[in-house]
């Protein structure tokens, strides 16, 4: 079957200008698929700067093309946070481990505060040192890859982002907004951050 698809394929460049316009177009791939997941970050901001929830905050981080962050005024930007990061994982994130008690946090995370990590759509690793809860690429759109885009399918994610934006902007949404619309989640979430706060003398 995959010599039979290779020997199509190599049908259509009988001219020298048809395989070289593929050369050009191929070296424009990694472009493309970043493109298209730029094409998020805007459609998101919007919505929620349109629909602000009292106490949070949301702003671009990390890599500022895509990737966004939820977290708490009171505590700040440094806190434990929701964010959509690494390629659109949805993760738990704690900024600043010489702020806040790393360790202390999978504790809590373990007992009185389990119901944040319930609240995830699936939980593929969790406590590591700075990312307490991490959903890999849990999205659906019909496809073959629904719910499992690991690092292999990024380029086919990134044409999601590209022609079904707002489908895949929605996802985003619900993800985080189960948090931040949920009083008792937003409240344990406050409190984690204020019972692992490092208190400095």
């Amino acid at each position: 079957m995959q010599k039979e698809l290779l020997n199509q394929a190599i049908e259509i460049f009988e001219t020298y200008e048809k395989w070289n316009a593929f050369i050009e177009l191929t070296n424009q791939k990694e472009s493309m698929k970043w493109h298209f997941f730029k094409k998020l970050k805007q459609p998101l901001l919007t919505y929620f700067n349109n629909n602000p929830v009292s106490g949070w905050i949301c702003e671009p981080w990390g890599n500022h093309d895509y990737d966004l962050r939820w977290y708490l005024k009171d505590f700040g930007k440094n806190s434990i946070a929701l964010a959509i990061g690494w390629t659109f994982h949805f993760v738990l994130h704690i900024e600043d481990t010489t702020g806040f008690d790393t360790k202390k946090i999978d504790d809590l995370l373990r007992s009185e505060y389990s119901m944040i990590l319930s609240s995830f759509d699936r939980v593929d690793r969790q406590f590591e040192h700075q990312l307490k809860v991490v959903e890999v690429r849990n999205y659906s759109f019909n496809c073959p890859y629904d719910t499992n885009f690991d690092n292999t399918q990024l380029d086919n994610l990134a044409w999601f982002a590209g022609y079904e934006t707002e489908s895949f902007v929605k996802q985003i949404i619900k993800k985080v907004e189960r948090f931040r619309q949920d009083v008792d989640l937003t409240n344990m979430l406050y409190n984690l951050n204020a019972e692992s706060k490092i208190r400095t003398q």
